[in-house]
């Protein structure tokens, strides 16, 4: 007698188990590098330092939610070899797409955090966290003290309609698409407006972070500064026929006049 195999449990069983969890959150400065945790095996050896302590109670939250992978682009990028970073940075929206969750950090918020916070933290202002918010399928979001934002205990924020009303009434784009969003949901004007009011540390990133989003081929050349988004826009272009974002006034790009110096124009 042979016993029959539920494919459905297997897979179920094993997504959970291999489910990995990802980090959101602004850089505050020495964030502690591949590196640094390296060289002391584990997240729990780093010297106690504040942002060391964020990296710990990220990890902390990732275990007590029943998951055993963590993931933080601080840590888990060797930034110092450039196939591996470029690699990563090419993968980051799927990496986010595929989480079992993202943990969003708000450094900003104070406990306990009110209606408003979210949208007015530093979190919503940087290029990377577009992505972050967008590509995941199940999201949290903490103020400083690693309380739920809102004090919503559920178990997606995704799912909250007060937290996904306040986002959509910022960023002006359905609840809806914000849930389920993927990259054919908007028209890439639409897109290029969302990411027009985000900005980065790093020049090129402000290209590089979008990537995911248009599901550009582009590969990432730090060094290139400004010429970065030119790349960018100039690759959408050629791919989509879509000529409505060269409607733009202000400054032109060195890369190609056609094109702005800056992504704040859309």
């Amino acid at each position: 007698m042979t016993s029959r195999v539920d494919d459905e449990r297997i897979q179920e069983v094993v997504e959970r188990y291999f489910g990995y969890v990802m980090f959101s959150h602004a850089w505050q400065g020495n964030e502690p590098s591949f590196q640094e945790v390296n060289v002391v095996k584990s997240v729990w050896n780093l010297p106690d330092t504040p942002l060391n302590e964020k990296l710990r109670n990220f990890c902390k939250e990732v275990r007590r939610r029943g998951h055993n992978w963590a993931w933080s682009d601080t840590c888990c990028i060797d930034k110092a070899t450039s196939a591996v970073l470029n690699q990563s940075l090419t993968s980051m929206y799927k990496w986010y797409a595929d989480s079992a969750a993202t943990l969003v950090f708000l450094a900003g918020v104070a406990h306990p955090s009110s209606a408003g916070d979210l949208t007015g933290s530093v979190w919503m202002t940087r290029a990377w966290t577009l992505q972050e918010l967008l590509a995941p399928k199940v999201i949290f979001f903490y103020d400083s003290e690693w309380k739920p934002y809102l004090n919503d205990t559920g178990d997606n924020h995704k799912e909250c309609p007060e937290i996904m009303q306040e986002l959509a009434d910022a960023i002006k784009i359905p609840h809806g698409t914000i849930t389920t969003f993927s990259p054919d949901d908007l028209a890439i004007r639409e897109k290029l407006r969302l990411a027009s009011t985000r900005n980065a540390t790093v020049e090129e990133d402000v290209a590089y972070s979008l990537i995911g989003i248009f599901k550009s081929d582009i590969r990432p050349h730090y060094g290139e500064g400004a010429d970065a988004l030119g790349h960018l826009l100039e690759e959408i272009v050629t791919r989509s026929g879509d000529v409505i974002m060269l409607a733009w006034s202000g400054k032109s790009s060195s890369y190609n006049s056609c094109l702005p110096a800056s992504i704040s124009v859309y």
